[in-house]
């Protein structure tokens, strides 16, 4: 089915749970048709493993194949988990690699082709890094933290490359956010009392900077790392 052309179309990655999923009815409610993807298909959601350049290509192209154009992209896609330096693996960095930096890469790759087409004004790409990429990450460590730095630096080289062709490009850096992924990082979750904000955050909170930074308001904003996470960092 081909979505009426006045319609803008966004490609979200991650969009089955937690922040993906928020964002991805954040940009519903703002008048974009959602195409969704995850690891595992499920009910209105496509099935994309980011880590497969193949799989990733299928998607971007069945979402333009259903929808008839792609005008944004958010790779909300990520996993880690905490590993000191010493206990981390060739193994442990590759597959953290491949899916929070190589599926952003892959992504983003199938989707700019489409994105230079597009003529809507709101036209972009919102990656996820991280405050760990800024900090370090003490509690998570240095896999997740290095991936996601280098999330930071793609998505500024992307920004000045893209620019001359009116594709935004920026990301959001989440801090402590209330979603199954700190189930996997013992402690975390008690540290909101000692946040600025004093609690930690929701999901809908990243969500709604994703809508605004795919919005006619951040029209003359790329390249940007926005910060959301309570204060935690303030860069």
């Amino acid at each position: 089915m081909t979505t009426n052309a006045s319609t803008p179309v966004a490609f979200v990655t991650g969009a089955a749970s937690g922040i993906g999923k928020a964002s991805a009815a954040a940009l519903a409610a703002a008048g974009w048709t959602v195409a969704g993807a995850d690891l595992y298909g499920a009910d209105g959601i496509l099935a994309c493993d980011v880590t497969s350049r193949e799989a990733v290509e299928a998607a971007v192209a069945r979402c333009v194949a259903d929808h008839g154009s792609l005008d944004a992209v958010v790779n909300a896609a990520g996993t880690g988990r905490p590993v000191s330096f010493l206990d981390a693996t060739d193994e442990t960095w590759q597959s953290t690699f491949d899916v929070n930096l190589m599926g952003t890469v892959r992504v983003c790759r199938a989707a700019l082709p489409h994105l230079r087409e597009s003529e809507h004004p709101a036209r972009g790409i919102v990656n996820f890094t991280s405050q760990a990429a800024k900090t370090g990450g003490l509690i998570i460590g240095a896999p997740y933290s290095a991936a996601k730095a280098a999330v930071l630096c793609l998505t500024k080289t992307l920004a000045a490359e893209f620019g001359g062709d009116g594709i935004r490009v920026n990301a959001v850096a989440p801090g402590i956010i209330d979603t199954a992924f700190l189930d996997g990082v013992p402690g975390i979750r008690e540290r909101g009392s000692q946040l600025p904000l004093g609690r930690i955050g929701d999901p809908r909170e990243v969500a709604d900077v994703v809508a605004f930074l795919l919005s006619p308001a951040a029209s003359y904003l790329t390249g940007e790392i926005i910060d959301v996470n309570g204060g935690l960092y303030m860069d």
